[in-house]
């Protein structure tokens, strides 16, 4: 969670127009406030998880799916032709969805709801 957090933390500073290096997208605001949102609510659920709070499980799982809804708006907002698409911007997506999706099945296995004690 903590991995996705930083890739939407990177995707929320290049897309407020900054430069990483090679790397830089289009500025738009909108989807660095929303990227910064996902990044803050994982980061949430991974602190929550990792103090064995006994809110853990339900962070992480209201986490990974702000991120989910995140990107799907994202993903559709630029499909409405709403803002520039980039081929690296796609890939972000897709990498973010995945890594969102993955931890959502781990949390959703018994060991998962077991570690976390929900």
């Amino acid at each position: 969670m903590l991995a996705n957090a930083a890739l939407f933390l990177f995707g929320a500073v290049q897309h407020a127009g900054v430069c990483i290096g090679p790397l830089s997208e289009p500025t738009i605001l909108p989807a660095s406030i929303v990227e910064t949102l996902c990044a803050l609510a994982l980061t949430g659920g991974s602190f929550a998880a990792w103090r064995r709070s006994r809110r853990a499980w339900p962070a992480a799982l209201a986490g990974n799916l702000v991120a989910i809804t995140g990107v799907i708006i994202g993903i559709v907002a630029l499909a409405l032709g709403a803002g520039p698409r980039t081929a690296s911007n796609d890939l972000y997506h897709r990498i973010m969805l995945a890594l969102a999706g993955t931890a959502i099945l781990v949390l959703l296995l018994p060991s998962g709801r077991r570690t976390l004690k929900w």
